[in-house]
């Protein structure tokens, strides 16, 4: 598998993340939101990795989307945008997967689908911005 294809991959299991977190917040029943939101949050992570990755970077073994937002600033300012949705996102990578729950709402993970939405379409959007260039 050559760089462009791990890139791809990255960018692939964010948006099925992504997509899996919409489809279960389209249930008509009891949304899962802690799973939701876990989603959103992976969502955002991976697509900061592919990010890194893109840009010939160590991608640290870490689930904290605030310090890999903080990484990817360093290439690119742009990235501020969204450090304090990425900051508040962190804590879905592990409270999510266990039982002592952290109270959700709809609306903060109607919130945190959106923001996980907007980070990995400026990831790809940054992406293929960079692959255009280069061509």
């Amino acid at each position: 598998m050559n760089e462009f294809d791990i890139i791809n991959e990255w960018l692939q299991i964010a948006y099925d993340d992504y997509s899996s977190a919409l489809y279960l917040f389209g249930k008509p029943n009891k949304k899962p939101l802690e799973i939701i939101c876990y989603h959103c949050q992976q969502a955002v992570e991976k697509s900061l990795k592919a990010y890194l990755c893109a840009n010939d970077l160590d991608i640290p073994k870490t689930h904290d989307t605030g310090l890999l937002c903080r990484k990817c600033m360093e290439i690119n300012e742009a990235f501020s945008t969204y450090i304090k949705a990425c900051e508040e996102l962190v804590i879905y990578a592990t409270e999510t997967r266990y039982p002592i729950r952290i109270e959700i709402d709809e609306i903060t993970a109607k919130r945190n689908l959106k923001q996980s939405l907007e980070i990995y379409d400026f990831v790809k959007s940054v992406l293929d911005n960079a692959k255009k260039s280069k061509a």
